[in-house]
């Protein structure tokens, strides 16, 4: 149970770190605010876990736990889970689509806005498409798809078939349906 304890007081504490962080240094995406700080607080984890008394205070003793291998690498799995957690909730609320759109809408507030303005607002000034237009560019720097250049045709290489495969293959298995 001293695991338990100590992995959600790092977890909080990590979590108020990476508002601070987000704060302080304003980012523009904030994949490594949410991710760097998930290691940096690990080894805090063991040394506050090492550190505090085996007898933790408030606990009582049939909650102790007699083995603290098994203890201190629960407590860790259970950090490291709420951390993930936490990050999915970040990009799945802050991130997603849908979530983006109703914000737009609430800003429009009272008088609400048209679908054309809302879509007109997901271009960048150059045209391009702010949704799609940097996915084609990562695709290809992590050599998921080429272009053809006779014919600007994506394809998919032998990376982004295994990938495409496998979640085709898993999206199978949980009955997901056809979407993306």
């Amino acid at each position: 149970m001293k695991g338990l304890i100590v992995s959600l007081i790092i977890f909080a504490v990590y979590v108020l770190s990476t508002i601070v962080l987000s704060h302080i240094l304003k980012p523009k995406t904030h994949g490594k605010i949410l991710l760097y700080p998930i290691f940096a607080w690990m080894p805090v984890y063991f040394l506050v876990y090492f550190l505090t008394p085996a007898n933790f205070p408030g606990l009582p003793s049939a909650w102790m736990a007699k083995t603290v291998w098994l203890d201190v690498t629960f407590g860790f799995v259970v950090y490291v889970l709420n951390c993930h957690s936490f990050f999915d909730f970040f990009y799945g609320f802050n991130g997603g689509f849908s979530m983006s759109l109703m914000l737009e809408i609430l800003r429009a507030e009272p008088s609400g806005i048209v679908s054309d303005e809302i879509v007109k607002g997901y271009y960048n000034p150059d045209g391009t498409d702010k949704i799609y237009g940097w996915r084609v560019p990562h695709l290809i720097e992590t050599g998921c798809i080429r272009i053809e250049p006779a014919t600007g045709a994506c394809r998919l290489t032998t990376k982004g078939l295994v990938i495409a495969r496998t979640a085709i293959a898993l999206k199978g298995m949980l009955n997901l349906g056809a979407g993306g």
